[in-house]
């Protein structure tokens, strides 16, 4: 899968969750929420991107997310796992 299509999949589950004027920036999500239940929304946004990594490759991929920044805007990390004990290579 290359980084282009990636980007594309986690756009489009984005917006199917009802975030509007989704970017990706160096590697970090951006998503507004026009609702007046933005905060549930955003949390229901980061439990769908868990998901969605743990489809294509489980414990690898965990999201982070920060928010509410201004204007209902919340920003979503994707952080590799690292097992220590494999010398911090991720699992």
């Amino acid at each position: 899968m290359t980084n282009e299509q990636l980007r594309k999949e986690i756009i489009e589950v984005a917006k199917k969750t009802g975030a509007t004027d989704v970017n990706i920036v160096c590697g970090t999500l951006f998503c507004k929420f026009n609702n007046s239940i933005a905060n549930t929304m955003s949390d229901n946004l980061k439990t769908v991107l868990q998901k969605f990594f743990d489809k294509k490759k489980p414990y690898d991929t965990l999201v982070k997310m920060s928010g509410a920044l201004p204007d209902n805007e919340y920003a979503y990390d994707f952080m590799p796992v690292v097992d220590f004990r494999l010398n911090e290579y991720g699992i």
